[in-house]
Order: C-alpha cells, then structure tokens, then sequence
C-alpha cells in the first residue's frame, strides 16, 4: 500500500451529495491523483457533542433520517460509514492505523457549531497539522470565516448564492464504477458501520437509549428526514401552502401550514440556501400574492446566512451577551427556588397564560412553532419572568428540532435585549391571544384543560367570574395553573429595569461597537451595502428595528 493517500470526507451538518464542494474537491483531486487513492465517507457519532446540554434525541434520530436517505443514494462500492466516536480520539486512531508510507488528506464543511464543536475543530485541526495530514475546509453556505469587515458581507453572500449549485459528482450515482479502491479497514476500536442501499445498520444504532439517557426520548410528531422528505416540503410550499405566507406566518393557526418548514432541512444541510434559491427562480409566479412570498421568503434565507455569521464572527455569543454593559442583567448563575420554579414552569407550559403555555406544549409535542410564537416565548422568560436567556437557550434547543446555534443565540440576545443594539420588544401574551388566535382555537387545541373557556376570557382566565368558572369546569388555580406572575405589574417593571440598565455610563458608546461587528449593514438585500458609521442609539435601533422585525429562517 505503499505511496497512497487516504481522502475522508467527514460529513457534519451537511448531510447531502449535490452543492457540496468538500466531497466534489475531494473526487476531483482523486480523479487527478498519479498514486492510488481510498476514498472515504464518514460521518461521526461523537458522545461528547450528544451530551451537551444542547442536544436533544430529536436532533439525533432526524440526523439518521437523513444519513438514511443519503445512503441510499450510495453506489455499494462508497458506502457511507458511520462511527460511533469523537473526532479527536477517532483521528488519533485513524493516524495511527495508516501504512508507513500513507498519507491522510480531510475534506469538510467549515462548521459554525455550538462552543463544544468549536472547541473540538481547534483539537482535530492541531492534530491533524502535526501528523503531516492535510485537512480542506469549505464555506458553509455564505457564512464567512475570519470576515475582517462586516460592511462587505452582504455582497459576498450575493456573490456566494449567485455561483452554479454543484451537481451530484458522477462517480457516486448509482451504476458508475468505483472511483477508488475501496477498504474494509476499520477504525481502531471505534464501532463502525458500511451503509448503502440494501444494507442497514443494527436496529441498536437506530436507538436513542444507546446514545442518551434512560427516559429521553424522540417526538413522534416531529417532521421526518431526510432529502426527498426535504424537496417534498419545498415544493408543497411553492406549489400551494406558501400562497399566504407574509399574512399567515404569524398566527400559530396558519402557520403550521402557511410557512415553508424546511427549516430543520437546512439545518442539518441537507440542501444548501444556494439550492434552494435556486428552487424558487425556479417557481417563479406572477400572481401579486406569490410575489410578496417568494420575496419574504427569499430575505429570510438572507437572514439566515447573516445571523449565523454573528457566531461565527464572535463564538462566546453562546455564554456571553453581546453588550458587555448587559452580561449580568439578569442571574446567569444558581438559580434561586423561585426562579427555578418561574422556569419549570415555563419550560413544561404551565405558567397560567394561555398563548404561552399552548405554544409552549405544541413545541413540545412537535419540535416546532412559528417565528413571532419564538420571540413571544423567550421574550416572556426574559421580561416577565425575568430569567436569564443563559438559563433558557439550552431548553429551548433542546426543543427546537431545527435548533442552529448561530441563529438561535443570537435570537436569544436579541429578544431578550442584551444586544444594546436592538429595539426592546415585550411581548404581551394576552394581546398575542387576541390577534392571532380571536376565536381560542389554538388555546384549545394545546390546552384540554381550557375548551371549555368561554372565547372573552380564552387569553386570560384568570379574569374569568367565579360562577362561570364553575359552570365550566375551568377553575384556575386547579384545572389550570392561575399566572405564574402578576399579568398588570411584570411588563411595567421589566420595562422599568431596561430602562435603568440602558442609562448606564457608556452603553452607547458599547452599543456602537456591537453594531459595528454583528449589525445588518444592507437589511433590504440589494446588493448595495451600507458602511458602518458613528451614530446615536436612536438611529442604530432604527435600523436594528428592521433586523428584528424580519427575523429569521424558522419556518
């Protein structure tokens, strides 16, 4: 075996063959080798990452949904491999295991992970350096590592999603010759597994129980994975569900059918945001209703992009608030009982309002809710319930089935105002009830405990007369929970405590400072970014105002 080289390709969140310029280099620099070349498919079932607080059984049973799929795209000649192990220790192993006179070179998205990954990428890139081992990482998507100005980002995403999709290389469609001499070597002591088409894993690598602990379990309601589930979903939005999008995405009634929901497609990459734009040109429609929603959806794609950079650009967004003047706001440390209370609480849906509790327990039960329904749940555990979003984020990407660190912290920080550089936006969940959900519906759906409220009193029932509450069986205090906080006084005092903390000495001259590195400088998308410049917090949440309205890719 001497002279030859290894190429792995290590599939992370990237779970696709087509637009994806790692394993595309690594066929192309195999098809030009002059020595003899393995190739590898690898994707890494690493225990450290599952156990983070972050990760949920949810996450890993749709990541094997869509590994399944891709499978079976596999010619029986490149299976994809699957090893249960973290990449340091697997690398090590795999170093060790080469030949004398075999090298090793590594092909990979770069990846804008949660602290954990981050940490673990410097160890593997260190190791791999001074093994003599080469290891190639890509662009993700538009999301620009070591960006040194952020006035520039725009147009380079523009310029990123305007480059042709990369097509399924030929040598991994079925029928094609194998590409390379194939291996049946193993990886130290790391369990392993070959998968294609026609060969399954063990029924034990399809369980949760062997990979998390005793209790946690999947949500039967959550989407399925994989790619034909992913192309299935985008095009019923294209088709038919998305015609109403820009009016119908902020109700949770509507949305559930009216949004796009490939969001969690894109988060475990099974199609690219380039794909995908492409897919909408595609559809393009004249009708003025079809307009508006290709448009939106088109800028929240944008978003997507722009929200990641923000972790990508700065890691410890994930523990540390952008504002330094803001980072002890609230308790980020022990938990005090009534704190711990105020969060079990609003985790399990039971703090007595119904919007919340309901959107809540449907996020529970499916692994997702809507965009505006996100905001008002971590904006209310913020302000009303005053805890800090430290002690929240972890929960809720535990819930979220389409849970992307760079979009989800930066979220967290914004709506919980600890950015500086963002409008403060206190969500009334009473207010909510009646604009998104007049006739209770949704309330009743998701809390039995409620239908039979009378519809004047479904938003608040803690109002609702004592005789009717024993007509209907709707005794708050014992059917339902009565409201956790006061519903008159805890808006008041969270804007109260803004205020005083948006006084302090130099918060705009910080507030500056956190605009000009993570601050939307081009929010229409037009190719024409704005430059930073020097300006008072009034104009920089002004144009934050825009940012936060539009969101992000969650539906």
């Amino acid at each position: 075996m001497s002279g030859s080289t290894v190429h792995l390709v290590w599939f992370k969140r990237d779970i696709r063959l087509s637009d994806h310029k790692p394993l595309t280099e690594a066929l192309a620099r195999l098809k030009n080798s002059q020595g003899r070349v393995q190739l590898r498919l690898v994707y890494l079932i690493e225990p450290t990452l599952l156990a983070q607080p972050d990760s949920a059984p949810q996450h890993f049973m749709f990541a094997l949904e869509c590994l399944q799929d891709l499978a079976e795209q596999l010619p029986a000649h490149t299976p994809l491999e699957l090893v249960r192990a973290d990449a340091p220790e697997f690398f090590r192993s795999l170093l060790d295991h080469l030949e004398p006179d075999q090298t090793l070179q590594v092909f990979s998205h770069e990846e804008t992970g949660n602290w954990a990954s981050f940490e673990r990428d410097k160890v593997v890139a260190r190791l791999l350096k001074s093994n003599g081992a080469s290891w190639h990482q890509f662009q993700s998507n538009a999301v620009v590592r070591t960006l040194s100005n952020r006035d520039v980002w725009s147009q380079l995403w523009l310029q990123a999603m305007q480059k042709p999709v990369l097509p399924v290389p030929p040598a991994l469609m079925k029928g094609s010759g194998a590409p390379a001499r194939p291996s049946n070597a193993g990886f130290g002591s790391f369990p392993s597994v070959h998968w294609h088409q026609g060969k399954q894993p063990r029924p034990d690598w399809m369980n949760v129980e062997n990979f998390f602990p005793i209790g946690e379990s999947d949500k039967t309601n959550r989407q399925r994975g994989g790619r034909r589930e992913a192309l299935s979903t985008l095009q019923a939005f294209l088709d038919h569900r998305g015609k109403h999008y820009r009016h119908e995405m902020s109700s949770p009634l509507s949305a559930e059918s009216a949004c796009s929901r490939v969001s969690p497609y894109l988060t475990f990459g099974v199609f690219s945001i380039r794909e995908v734009l492409q897919i909408l040109d595609q559809n393009r429609k004249d009708e003025p209703q079809w307009k508006a929603t290709l448009k939106s959806f088109e800028s929240r794609l944008h978003w997507h992009c722009h929200f990641i950079q923000k972790l990508e650009t700065e890691p410890e967004l994930e523990f540390r608030s952008a504002h330094p003047a803001l980072n002890d706001l609230r308790n980020h440390g022990p938990l005090a009982d009534e704190e711990a209370a105020r969060l079990q609480a609003w985790i399990t849906g039971n703090t007595g309002f119904p919007m919340i509790d309901a959107c809540m327990r449907m996020l529970r039960s499916t692994g997702w809710v809507n965009f505006r329904m996100r905001a008002m749940l971590v904006a209310f555990a913020s302000y009303q319930l005053w805890l800090d979003w430290r002690h929240t984020a972890p929960l809720l990407a535990r819930e979220f089935l389409d849970y992307e660190p760079g979009i989800h912290y930066a979220q967290f920080q914004m709506q919980s105002g600890v950015t500086g550089i963002n409008t403060l936006r206190i969500y009334n969940p009473v207010k909510q009830a009646k604009d998104h959900d007049p006739k209770g519906t949704f309330i009743r759906r998701w809390i039995p405990e409620l239908k039979d409220c009378p519809v004047d009193w479904i938003g608040n029932p803690w109002d609702l007369p004592g005789l009717i509450q024993q007509e209907t069986g709707c005794r708050i205090g014992q059917t339902y929970p009565s409201p956790i906080v006061n519903p008159d006084t805890a808006i008041s005092l969270a804007r109260q405590k803004m205020t005083a903390w948006r006084k302090s000495p130099q918060f705009d001259q910080l507030a500056k400072a956190v605009y000009a590195k993570h601050g939307s400088r081009n929010p229409n998308r037009n190719g024409t970014p704005r430059k930073s410049r020097s300006a008072s917090r009034k104009k920089i949440d002004d144009r934050s105002t825009q940012q936060s309205q539009q969101g992000s890719l969650f539906d």
